[in-house]
């Protein structure tokens, strides 16, 4: 019984890390668009990516911090934080907020 229970536990790993990278992904594109970073063609690097508490009526939070090149404007800092509510197949963006 206890290897099946590590069986188990291992094998649904590789499930749970592949929602992890969705999740990520969703989160970064989101950022991508509401810091309007594809059409301003600013480079930028993500400094800092991690759950975080999630707002009343939400269920998952991710806190992104990057570092936008702008052309012609420099760098600029931002902290953004992409709320999300769980749906019957996954979790669905509501909201992402950048300051």
């Amino acid at each position: 019984m206890k290897k099946l229970l590590v069986f188990a536990l291992l094998a649904a790993s590789p499930a749970f890390a592949g929602r992890v990278d969705e999740i990520q992904i969703m989160t970064t594109e989101d950022v991508e668009f509401t810091l309007n970073l594809w059409q301003n063609r600013a480079s930028y690097q993500i400094t800092y990516q991690n759950f975080t508490t999630p707002s009343e009526g939400h269920d998952l939070a991710v806190q992104t911090k990057l570092v936008v090149n702008m052309p012609n404007q420099g760098n600029q800092e931002w902290t953004c934080v992409t709320q999300f509510v769980k749906t019957p197949r996954f979790f669905e963006i509501t909201k992402t907020v950048c300051h």
